[in-house]
Order: C-alpha cells, then sequence, then structure tokens
C-alpha cells in the first residue's frame, strides 16, 4: 500500500509537466488573425458597391466596423434596391474570443423592434484545396433575415456569424464548428458576425428585398473566403 500510495504521488505529481508538452495544454491559433483584426480598422471591398464611409465603434462593449456603401453604376448590383446599404461586421480578435450576444447588442444599441423573421439559405463556392473543406466546392449559409425598425429608420436585415466552411446566425452552430477544427486541424475556427442593413419604406414586405439580400449575403461570404478565411485550414 505505501508503495502505490508512493506511485500515486509521483504520478500526480509529474502529470502538469507532461500535460504542458501535449499541443491542446497551448492555446490553438485562429488562421489569419491578423487580417480579421484589421477588418475593424478597414472593413472589407465588397465588389458591386462603392465605399461611402467606414467608421469604428464599440457596441456591446465590443468593436464593430460600420461601412455604408452605395451601388456602383457599372456593377451587378446597379439596379438593386436600395441602392445603399449598411454593412456591420464584429471580427474574431482572439484565440478565446466566441460568438455570443451581438445579435442582442445590435438590437438594443438601435432600439429595434423586430419582426417578419425568417431563415434564408444559399450557397458559396470555395476552392476546397485551399479551405480542405470536406472536399466540397460549395459551403452553405444559413442567415437570419427579418424586418427591423425604430423611431428614424426601418431595415430589412440580414444577420449570420461567417465562417471558412459555412455560416449560421446560431453560436451553437459555431461551438461545433470550432470543435471539428480543433480535431482536424488543431486551429481554432475563425469567424465574422456580419449584419446587413437595407433601408427600407415603413411597413414594406421584406419579401421583395429577398433577392437582393441573399445577392448582398453570398457576395460579402465570398469576399470574406477570398481575404480573411483564405487557406485558414491549409494542410502542413
Amino acid at each position: 500500500m505505501v508503495i502505490a500510495a508512493l506511485a500515486l504521488f509521483i504520478a500526480v505529481s509529474a502529470l502538469p509537466r507532461y500535460a504542458s508538452s501535449w499541443p491542446w495544454s497551448n492555446p490553438l491559433k485562429v488562421p489569419n488573425q491578423p487580417a480579421l483584426q484589421a477588418i475593424r480598422d478597414e472593413g472589407i471591398t465588397l465588389p458591386g458597391w462603392l465605399p461611402d464611409e467606414q467608421v469604428k465603434t464599440k457596441i456591446g462593449g465590443d468593436t464593430w466596423s460600420i461601412q455604408q456603401l452605395s451601388a456602383a453604376d457599372d456593377g451587378p448590383f446597379a439596379k438593386a434596391s436600395p441602392s445603399t446599404i449598411f454593412l456591420l461586421m464584429r471580427p474574431q480578435v482572439w484565440e478565446a474570443d466566441q460568438p455570443e450576444v451581438e445579435w442582442l447588442d445590435l438590437k438594443g444599441a438601435q432600439q429595434w423592434q423586430t419582426d417578419s423573421h425568417q431563415s434564408l439559405r444559399f450557397k458559396v463556392s470555395v476552392n476546397s484545396r485551399i479551405n480542405s473543406v470536406d472536399d466540397s466546392e460549395t459551403i452553405r449559409i444559413n442567415p437570419d433575415f427579418f424586418r427591423a425598425w425604430s423611431k428614424e429608420q426601418t431595415y430589412a436585415v440580414l444577420q449570420w456569424y461567417a465562417c471558412p466552411t459555412g455560416g449560421s446566425p446560431s453560436p451553437a452552430w459555431w461551438f461545433w464548428a470550432d470543435q471539428k477544427a480543433q480535431w482536424q486541424h488543431r486551429k481554432r475556427m475563425p469567424w465574422v458576425a456580419v449584419s446587413v442593413w437595407l433601408p427600407i419604406e415603413p411597413l414594406s414586405d421584406i419579401g421583395i428585398y429577398e433577392a437582393t439580400a441573399t445577392d448582398l449575403g453570398t457576395a460579402v461570404h465570398q469576399e470574406l473566403l477570398n481575404t480573411v478565411f483564405a487557406g485558414a485550414f491549409l494542410e502542413a
């Protein structure tokens, strides 16, 4: 019994030293972390849209990029309605940063009332050889789409957490995607909270803006795949 107790004591004492050498004992890296952080300061370039203004501001304790964009006369959104939109993005900024209450923060900051909630679905092309997304050529995005209004303005709003492997407005969706990324690639799943606001007339039916919202969501996610998410899970 004395020998067994001594062996147990030695094993417990040595455990922290062994654990510190395990790969997962250190924080796992976020792919392209500097590029993600730069979104707060610069926003993104969205094909077919011209930048009117970009600012960064605190919302709910986190820093967001807010861009006002106008459709280019010679671009694919030249006939889009509305022709001016707002693009808000809150990127991941460190390893332990995770999606939580971004949508509640936006709603509270704007004092919105909301209705007409629905889920849109679209696919975005991705180079599977670069991002290693299950050898698939497309990924699925399922954002929330709803009407939001305050005393000043009414919007059709599209929002989701964008990731290299897809997108959803649910933090739980990201959690399981992050677990998979850690086990398969030894990296964290990078993410950007995206909220697209389309100014509309009060009490307008947002159904007439669904096609524009879908095209916008596709363009935003595609641009993130081509820039800050590029090569996120490139195999060594």
